[in-house]
């Protein structure tokens, strides 16, 4: 019997590993879903910010990472909007915009990165108005918080 190189006992063990793990991920609670058609055009300029990537919806609400004019990287997490609930940074008809700082709705965001998110939210009402956005899948931030407390993002780090 020939003995298989040591180096492809490694690839077919994690390969194992890997397959083994397949279950294990399927059952988190935050699990990335798709994000709807009409913001995948978000990516690109916006004025003077850029819109670097939208993530898929996770735990209630979209990331959509930003790059202010200054170079400054920041998150904008887009989800339903609530009435009477935490009124976001920016709204539209049916989305409330939040800076991803940490903190629970409490924490003040720089001007910077707040003008970046009003000028997303004037970017998705407009998409809004056109084509519509369906807001299924998002959560309230009040909803989010109750069931998702431990969704804290941090895509650049």
């Amino acid at each position: 019997m020939q003995r298989l190189p040591r180096l492809a006992r490694r690839k077919v063990l994690a390969a194992f590993g890997a397959a083994a793990s397949v279950p294990v991920l399927a059952g988190c609670a935050i699990r990335p879903r798709q994000t709807s058609a009409p913001l995948d055009g978000l990516v690109g300029a916006l004025a003077d910010y850029r819109v670097e990537q939208v993530m898929p919806t996770v735990a209630g609400a979209i990331p959509v990472l930003m790059r202010a004019p200054d170079g400054s990287r920041f998150q904008v997490d887009v989800m339903r909007r609530e009435a009477g609930g935490p009124v976001g940074i920016a709204t539209t008809e049916t989305l409330a915009l939040y800076v991803s700082n940490g903190g629970a709705g409490d924490q003040p965001s720089g001007a910077t990165h707040v003008r970046g998110a009003r000028l997303l939210a004037a970017r998705l009402a407009q998409i809004e108005a056109e084509q519509g956005l369906p807001a299924r899948g998002l959560l309230t931030l009040s909803e989010r918080l109750a069931s998702h407390r431990q969704a804290v993002l941090k895509p650049w780090t």
